[in-house]
């Protein structure tokens, strides 16, 4: 991800995957942005629980995905979602007026895990399903934007 709001992983093949993870980055970009402006009372925590909702919807998306194309790896594609929505709500709940002024570290460990969850696992999937049904992967469908 860059400062630019546009992101640094490589599409994974899926149009529709990569609209999503465009717009999670958005978010994400607006999180950091806000952090170094400094955030107003409670802003940090509403806005890491709506990328939480955003992440949870995306999440949901794929894993669809996957399970109507029976990709064999969906299980375990679906525990690493789980563990990095988890991740993101552990920071939300953190008490104070900025969870990231003093979980910086975390929020970047996990923006770090994310996008190589995108440039591995999404793209092994985005491979496999390019391989086996070319025209699936032209979709339209997506997770809404959302403004903070």
């Amino acid at each position: 991800m860059n400062t630019t709001g546009k992101t640094s992983h490589s599409s994974v093949g899926i149009k529709l995957m990569d609209r999503d993870h465009d717009h999670l980055t958005e978010i994400v970009t607006e999180i950091q942005l806000r952090a170094a402006a400094g955030f107003a009372n409670g802003q940090a925590g509403a806005m890491l629980r709506k990328l939480s909702e955003r992440m949870r919807l995306h999440f949901a998306l794929e894993e669809g995905l996957m399970s109507a194309t029976r990709y064999p790896g969906t299980a375990i594609h679906c525990l690493k979602h789980r563990w990095l929505v988890d991740q993101v709500d552990l920071l939300a709940a953190q008490p104070g007026r900025n969870p990231l002024e003093r979980n910086a570290q975390l929020f970047s460990l996990l923006l770090h895990a994310h996008s190589e969850h995108i440039g591995r696992e999404d793209l092994d999937y985005g491979l496999w399903l390019n391989a086996i049904r070319p025209r699936a992967t032209d979709t339209s469908a997506y997770v809404p934007r959302v403004e903070f």
